[in-house]
């Protein structure tokens, strides 16, 4: 018999896929427009199981197409006195509308049973496991009961034939808490031994800025987790901080929203929300995202940057996605970040392994602290501020504070990189649990 050969793959050109979670929250219209017109190839979402009655339509048309679903229990926020009373309190597998935040005696093998069984009903390709915060100040022990929901989940999912769906394993916690050697060391034991596939790190403290010590502090302990063996998906995350995170190898890919659920703050999970006045008109501010910047102004601000001398140029124009005016890109901004997203990582995506940090180092970050200097140094007319109602001093001064920190960032990096080296171990990739997406219109078998 003649012995078939298999060349073993060459270091310096293997390029390692990086897997991109797209966030749906409560943009399914939008990601439903997106993804119709052809301009965003999907592989990968993630629906919240409190939104899932609203969203099947559009899951059930991306499951067609080859797209991987996951769901997101909600598990977390239920039984935050922040959260629980939210959309998260709509989630199929609750028997009841819950009256108070969810405690550690309503994960019992019926609950976990009914989180199983959504998952098929829905045909999820992933499920998160259901998991909580490790820093809730009113219950020290959710390590342990998540660990076992863990397990009784798997058993689930077997016994009602999801033995195909996959459990990723959500970690919640600050940067600041898995930088303690006790914390991680606890947190990775108990991992080893529990039927997960990828780890998704949701980190408070992290925010959508990258910072020198943050981006330091997050490289090095994401690469204490490589020795599970699992793939490492930052989740609530999205730009530079997950650009870094990828080309360093220390993370898998990504997960996160256009322009929402791409940070995470547990600054007041604890708290009950306050009695809202009822006169009081609240909504989200609208961000335009500042594409290879790293950061973004609001709409009103946005428009006064880019209204200045050489601002348009600035401000509306990147390698990855672009808009012809100032108003494209305020009433694009959502299609804008998205595109941006997935070319930007198409691009890393394309870059040898060993060569991804150096090249994120080489390329993309100074041009992103050029571009930071350059519109530190854009002067708006004081007038056109005055009537838009723009803080002028203020906006200036977070501009040229951004420059600098993007300097100090770069850096931080470089330093790290030196010490790191080249051939420091990688997380594992994330592989697709399903065929690989087809074009709209074709359908997955």
């Amino acid at each position: 018999m003649n012995k078939v050969v298999v060349p073993f793959p060459i270091g310096q050109k293997l390029c390692s896929p990086i897997a991109q979670f797209f966030r749906i929250g409560d943009s399914h219209v939008k990601f439903g427009e997106i993804h119709a017109s052809g301009r965003l190839p999907l592989s990968r979402v993630a629906f919240e199981a409190g939104r899932l009655k609203q969203q099947n339509q559009l899951a059930a048309q991306l499951r067609t197409e080859g797209v991987e679903i996951t769901i997101d229990t909600g598990a977390a926020e239920l039984s935050s006195p922040a959260w629980f009373g939210t959309f998260v309190r709509h989630a199929p597998w609750l028997e009841e509308v819950p009256e108070k935040p969810l405690g550690p005696s309503d994960y019992d093998e019926g609950a976990i049973e009914r989180m199983a069984e959504m998952a098929i009903t829905f045909d999820a390709d992933r499920i998160l496991a259901p998991t909580h915060f490790l820093g809730d100040r009113n219950f020290e022990g959710w390590l342990s009961v998540d660990a076992a929901s863990c397990a009784i989940l798997r058993r689930a999912l077997d016994c009602l034939g999801g033995s195909r769906v996959r459990i990723d394993y959500p970690v919640l916690h600050s940067v600041q808490g898995l930088i303690d050697p006790a914390s991680r060391k606890a947190l990775v034991e108990t991992l080893s031994n529990l039927p997960v596939d990828a780890l998704w790190m949701r980190l408070s403290g992290l925010g959508k800025e990258p910072g020198p010590q943050k981006i330091r502090s997050l490289v090095r302990m994401l690469g204490g987790l490589h020795n599970l063996g699992n793939p490492v998906i930052l989740d609530y995350c999205s730009g530079l901080n997950a650009e870094a995170a990828e080309a360093f190898g220390v993370s898998s890919g990504a997960a996160g929203g256009i322009l929402e659920l791409d940070q995470f703050s547990a600054r007041n999970w604890h708290k009950h929300p306050e009695m809202r006045d009822p006169d009081f008109k609240s909504g989200r501010p609208r961000i335009v995202q500042v594409p290879g910047l790293g950061r973004g102004f609001r709409a009103h601000e946005f428009e006064l940057l880019a209204r200045a001398k050489g601002g348009r140029k600035l401000l509306l124009q990147s390698e990855h996605a672009s808009a012809t005016s100032i108003d494209e890109m305020v009433r694009s901004r959502k299609v804008i970040q998205a595109l941006h997203i997935a070319r930007s990582q198409e691009a890393l995506q394309g870059i040898p392994d060993l060569n991804r940090a150096g090249h994120f180092l080489s390329k993309t970050v100074p041009a992103a602290e050029r571009l930071a200097k350059d519109i530190s140094f854009l002067k708006p007319a004081e007038a056109q501020a005055k009537a838009a109602e723009v803080d002028l001093e203020s906006l200036l001064t977070r501009t040229r504070v951004h420059a600098e920190t993007m300097g100090k960032v770069a850096d931080a990096l470089e330093g790290l990189h030196e010490e790191r080296g080249k051939d420091s171990p990688r997380a594992r990739a994330c592989d697709l649990n399903v065929a690989v997406a087809s074009p709209p219109g074709v359908q997955r078998k």
